[in-house]
């Protein structure tokens, strides 16, 4: 970010948006050639990217209106993981921790490319999926979910096939998945489990949401392949007796992306 003009052009908007936050316009052009390095001509979130700044400075008004525009959407974000009373305060400290305090204080790395509420959208689900991995808080739900797969509206022959190759399907969804990049796997999370939009997805990447839709029906497609080859090449499936099956991929899919290991870190430095 070489351009002093729009530097002081998205300051001026910062200072319009958050009159109660003082800030030197020399502090917020060192944040915005930290954070924006390389990235000319994009659109960039002025306002947040000013709060943030702030932030990054441990401003007490900046603080509080961080968590004042940005805590509806975490809670939300947490309680689709687990909606649990203790998991959601406990998740949203952490959460607050990693992006508020610090040195290595996430919000330090906000670029500004996508608003900051989508931004924390996307902190707040990897840190919920996290606990939850950790403490094992999904077990109650794989069991619930497992029971839900062996009902009668699966259909008999589902349910008998399920039984069947049972072993070979849980083996071949664990080697498709494990032909995901990491940016694959984590795409898919962030959609099957965080319940983001592509919208989100893309704006937290940076790339136009018809591509970030084409990222999750390509994974999909290569996870439901490879599930596909193993079990009627290796398994001698038939087709139809592999399409009574598919309807659990989708399922699987879910519990193996809550429960697996978790891709290192998610763009812009919510990991």
């Amino acid at each position: 970010m070489r351009d002093p003009n729009l530097v002081l052009q998205m300051y001026l908007v910062g200072q319009r948006a958050w009159p109660a936050v003082a800030l030197e316009l020399e502090t917020f052009a060192a944040y915005c050639k930290s954070v924006m390095a390389g990235e000319e001509g994009l659109p960039f979130e002025a306002r947040d990217l000013y709060l943030c700044c702030a932030c990054a400075q441990g401003q007490p008004a900046a603080l509080r209106s961080f968590e004042s525009e940005c805590l509806s959407v975490a809670k939300a974000a947490i309680r689709r993981i687990d909606n649990s009373d203790d998991f959601a305060r406990d998740t949203l400290q952490e959460l607050w921790s990693k992006l508020l305090v610090g040195d290595d204080a996430r919000v330090r790395s906000y670029s500004g490319r996508g608003p900051l509420q989508a931004w924390v959208r996307v902190a707040a689900t990897r840190v919920a999926l996290d606990r939850q991995r950790t403490h094992k808080r999904g077990m109650e739900r794989q069991v619930e979910l497992s029971e839900k797969l062996a009902a009668d509206d699966l259909g008999i022959e589902a349910t008998l096939l399920k039984a069947r190759f049972g072993s070979a399907f849980q083996v071949a969804l664990e080697a498709s998945l494990s032909t995901l990049s990491k940016q694959e796997r984590n795409v898919l999370r962030m959609h099957v489990v965080g319940q983001c939009s592509i919208d989100e997805i893309g704006r937290a990447y940076g790339v136009h949401r018809a591509t970030a839709a084409r990222w999750i029906d390509r994974s999909r497609a290569k996870i439901y392949e490879g599930v596909r080859q193993a079990l009627c090449v290796e398994h001698n499936l038939t087709a139809s007796e592999f399409d009574s099956l598919a309807t659990l991929v989708g399922a699987e899919l879910s519990l193996r992306l809550s429960a697996g290991p978790s891709s290192t870190s998610l763009p812009g430095g919510a990991a």
